[in-house]
Order: C-alpha cells, then sequence, then structure tokens
C-alpha cells in the first residue's frame, strides 16, 4: 500500500522508500561516528530493517552504499569549450528532490544558447548568459528549497512542524488555485521565469 515515493520525516529515524522497478531503495541517515564498513554491515542492515519491517534479517539487499550529502554550486558553469550541467555544475541533497529536474532545465536552457551558435547564427547571449540564469536559478531555488526539505525531513523547524505541514498540504489539495502554484513550483516553471528575467 506504499506509493512509489515515500518521505517519511521523524528527528531520528528520517527515511525514504522509493520503488524502482525491480526493487525498492531505502535511504536512512547514518552515524558518523561509525567506519564505512560497519555502516554497511549485516548487522546495521537487521537494525534499519527490523525497523521497518520487524525483521531485518530476513531483507535481502542488493546493494548497500554510503552517500555523503553536499550542497555545493560550481563558481562557472562555463570554462572555455567546457559547460557543466546537472550534478557536475551543483549537487544537491537527494531529499530535496530537485537534482533530476533541474539537470532538465539546465539541459533545455543551454540547447536555447547552443543551436544558434552551432547554426553561426546570432547568439542570444551566448554561454555566458547560459552561465548567469542557470547558477542563479540554482542558488536562488534549488539549493534554497533543498535545505528546506531537508530540514524538515529531519524534523526540524519546531514540534509541531508536522502538523502544520500537514494542514498546509491539505489546505492545497482543496484549492484548484494554489494546488496549481504549487505543482509548478515543484515541476520549477517558475524558475523558467525567473531565468528569462536574468540578462
Amino acid at each position: 500500500g506504499l506509493a512509489p515515493v515515500n518521505y517519511v520525516s521523524d528527528p531520528d529515524e528520517w527515511l525514504v522508500l522509493l520503488r524502482v522497478p525491480s526493487l525498492w531503495r531505502v535511504l536512512v541517515p547514518t552515524d558518523g561516528t561509525l567506519d564505512d564498513d560497519e555502516l554497511r554491515s549485516d548487522k546495521m542492515k537487521n537494525k534499519i530493517f527490523d525497523g521497518l519491517t520487524g525483521d531485518g534479517a530476513s531483507v535481502e539487499t542488493r546493494h548497500r552504499t554510503l552517500y555523503r550529502v553536499h550542497q555545493r554550486v560550481a563558481k562557472s558553469f562555463v570554462e572555455n569549450r567546457v559547460v557543466l550541467i546537472g550534478d557536475s555544475a551543483h549537487l544537491n541533497n537527494p531529499l530535496g528532490g530537485f537534482g533530476m529536474n533541474s539537470g532538465v532545465h539546465d539541459a533545455f536552457n543551454l540547447f536555447q544558447k547552443l543551436e544558434p551558435l552551432l547554426k553561426s547564427k546570432p547568439a542570444n547571449g551566448g554561454l555566458e548568459h547560459y552561465d548567469r540564469q542557470r547558477r542563479k536559478v540554482t542558488h536562488s531555488f534549488t539549493q534554497t528549497q533543498t535545505i528546506e526539505n531537508m530540514k524538515f525531513i529531519r524534523g526540524g523547524n519546531g514540534g509541531d512542524a508536522h502538523e502544520r505541514k500537514r494542514l498546509e498540504m491539505l489546505a492545497i489539495k482543496q484549492d484548484d488555485v494554489r494546488r496549481r502554484d504549487y505543482l509548478m513550483r515543484q515541476a520549477m516553471y517558475e524558475s523558467l521565469a525567473q531565468a528569462e528575467a536574468i540578462n
């Protein structure tokens, strides 16, 4: 009965459950005082899944990896003939949910700047314009939003934050205008207008 994407917010044991075609991906926080082998051990796997299923020993895992969360943006997305897009240009925590979407927006923006150059037409701002637009959006929207999402899923923002968020989402669900605005923001369409305003 789980949705394909599940964010479980809790100050002590937040996690993410993602359904991919043949298995579930489970993302959990780790104890930074433990070494990598301990964190990937069967003992740790059993402890995590004991909390999820009640029988961690019976859960088979196909892959265990450690991911250190980063929030970084390159100083420039363009250097001579090299152009950065997606994760090579900006890393944000995976709990923000904007990494791939932001990379797709980078690619479309870059294409708009490259196509005229490849066809020997006027460049419409060129690659420097791509750099200005996408770095600004990355700082003002993507990084800000993913940091806020991470705070929330970790159970931050005050003791009643979860109830406030639940009530806010229910209100959005009931209001066609607010629901559309929310979806447009989550799909980063809002950021397109922001990028267009940057010369």
